[in-house]
């Protein structure tokens, strides 16, 4: 049987790994349209469609025409966002970026190198 300070130290330890823990994109799943007036009429129905619903399933976004598998999540510190590694094909092109969710209120925002996309749940 284990003593109090040993217990206290697995128990301590093993809290670390779970915090360590990146969160991944699955726990945002679900259907998504871009935030604004404008895009009130998108259908949240159609995925990868203009006009329809964007996504995120699993590891994997889905734009308008266009898909990221999101790989090597890292924890941002102190915020409720994850980095990634995204393997993106679309409209006959491939590229790689680096991609940052982060949960909202409303939604998710969808930061790539000098852009910020907020989409909000349908």
């Amino acid at each position: 049987m284990l003593n109090k300070i040993a217990y206290g130290a697995l128990v301590a330890v093993f809290g670390m790994l779970i915090a360590s823990e990146p969160t991944r994109a699955g726990s945002l799943d679900g259907k998504y349209r871009p935030a604004g007036e404008e895009y009130s009429g998108w259908d949240c129905k159609n995925i990868g469609s203009d006009g329809g619903a964007l996504a995120i399933e699993g590891n994997v976004i889905f734009g308008v025409e266009s898909a990221c598998t999101l790989n090597n999540p890292v924890n941002v510190n102190g915020m409720n966002a994850v980095l990634y590694d995204a393997q993106c094909a679309g409209e006959g092109y491939e590229w790689s970026e680096r991609v940052m969710l982060m949960e909202t209120d409303r939604g998710v925002y969808n930061i790539t190198d000098k852009f910020v996309a907020e989409w909000q749940r349908c």
